[in-house]
């Protein structure tokens, strides 16, 4: 494995600390973190990635021209996913996750127009999707 591969899967472990309040679950039943000045939501379905981006305030933040991607790591692989714009608030990617969401770590970066990227860690663990 590369050193940035080893970095990023210790740097995905170490993840649950910042969920130390407890997991956060967003409107469509996926984790939401904070993500900046936004609160953002990870839900995988299939081999779908979606991201919901919404305001401080909850209220879904036009992604028009918006850049996503998603760092996961599942099935002791990582894999990056681009993710577009898709209408709204979403941002979508395909991953290849072989069925298996059990422990599915994910570290997702969104870039705004003109802003900085912001980051947000998810773990997936046992979702059961």
């Amino acid at each position: 494995m590369k050193l940035s591969t080893l970095i990023l899967a210790a740097a995905l472990l170490a993840a649950p600390a910042a969920l130390a309040d407890g997991p956060k679950v967003g409107p469509n039943g996926g984790p939401r973190a904070d993500a900046g000045p936004y609160h953002v939501e990870v839900v995988l379905k299939g081999n779908d990635v979606v991201l919901y981006v919404t305001d401080a305030a909850d209220k879904p933040v036009d992604v028009a021209g918006a850049k996503g991607e998603a760092t996961i790591l599942a099935n002791r692989q990582t894999q990056k996913v681009a993710l577009e714009p898709a209408g709204g608030n979403t941002l979508k990617g395909q991953a290849n996750l072989g069925g298996a969401h059990d422990s599915v770590k994910v570290v997702t970066a969104l870039t705004m127009p003109g802003q900085k990227p912001v980051q947000a860690r998810f773990d997936m663990g046992h979702s059961g999707h």
